[in-house]
């Protein structure tokens, strides 16, 4: 199909959306363009009976800001996460001005999802992000999302005790539990666990890039996770973590290999980055200074090492603790 003059596309969260553009105005036209109800409204504006707007839209703002250096430095994984925010935003409010919002309507959208409180706090978190784009622009001077409170989640993530590690285990088997003791091994994050290639590997360890922080690491294996790397398949694909066929296993499947051993296990209580607080606790458990266990999780800060570990390190300090009082009073 030939293209008509003056028209553009733009794809927001997936959806292509059909424009006549001209002289710096613009005016939204069917999303079909092989459509007779595309053609007429064209050839409607082409004679110029018409009004084309210059009003504007959070459809237009979205668009604007995939195409700037912020969303340029997200991680793939940010990425992800914050198209589903805007996806939601451009289907509710897509078509309003955001010019125009009021503070209160941010929270109302908030209050409106707290029955799934993590997507709840992403809204006020992605308009928040939006609207500084729109500063950028120099469409607004003020940000009515900035500084909204977030709802409480309870206390997320959480380690896995030594008694779900053996339930999921002695359920496992295959890939679902490659995908396990490469998270706990490692304590990587899963869509890092995606990328991790055979070729990767070297001296009993492997290098990885985290997506996230973009630190480069080198971790070696622990003895179960070298054992259960031997007994797979490296002939298939250069990607350790791969489905049918040797395709790379993306972040979704990755998860659902876990979910139905988790779902077997009766294990829905623990997540798969509960892993990555599994790992940082063994690793405090066993002594290490919060130096070493960032050498590990690959944590640029000290606060979140401790977070990670700070359960562990407290049984451990208990341990020795109680140790400490049995050698002065046990025997009395």
């Amino acid at each position: 199909m030939v293209k008509k003059k003056y028209t553009s596309t733009k794809t927001v969260s997936g959806k292509k959306y059909q424009y006549f553009r001209k002289d710096g105005a613009y005016v939204r036209l069917p999303d079909d363009p092989a459509s007779e109800e595309y053609d007429r409204e064209y050839w409607r504006l082409m004679r110029g009976e018409g009004r084309l707007s210059n009003r504007l839209t959070f459809h237009k703002l979205i668009a604007s800001y995939k195409l700037s250096p912020r969303w340029e430095r997200l991680a793939s994984r940010t990425r992800a996460d914050y198209s589903k925010v805007l996806e939601y935003i451009a289907d509710t409010i897509g078509d309003r001005d955001p010019t125009k919002m009021r503070r209160s309507v941010v929270i109302e959208a908030q209050m409106a999802n707290r029955h799934r409180a993590r997507f709840a706090n992403y809204i006020p978190h992605m308009l928040s992000i939006l609207f500084e784009h729109a500063i950028d622009l120099d469409w607004q001077r003020e940000n009515p999302a900035k500084g909204i409170a977030k709802i409480k989640t309870g206390e997320g993530h959480k380690p896995w005790p030594a008694s779900a590690i053996e339930a999921y285990r002695k359920q496992a088997d295959g890939l679902a539990l490659l995908i396990f003791e490469l998270a706990l091994g490692t304590g990587q994050r899963a869509s890092d666990l995606t990328r991790m290639e055979w070729e990767h590997i070297e001296d009993g360890g492997i290098w990885v890039t985290q997506g996230k922080t973009k630190v480069r690491l080198w971790i070696p294996f622990t003895k179960r996770l070298t054992g259960v790397l031997n007994g797979a398949d490296s002939s298939e694909s250069r990607f350790i973590l791969a489905g049918e066929s040797g395709h790379q296993l993306n972040y979704d499947q990755l998860q659902k290999q876990v979910i139905r051993v988790r779902k077997a296990a009766g294990l829905m209580d623990y997540s798969l980055h509960g892993l990555r607080y599994s790992a940082a606790g063994e690793l405090a458990e066993a002594g290490c200074t919060d130096h070493q266990i960032a050498a590990i999780t690959g944590h640029k800060s000290l606060s979140m090492v401790q977070k990670y570990s700070k359960g562990a390190n407290q049984k451990r300090l208990a341990k020795e603790a109680q140790n400490l009082r049995e050698q002065k009073w046990g025997k009395t």
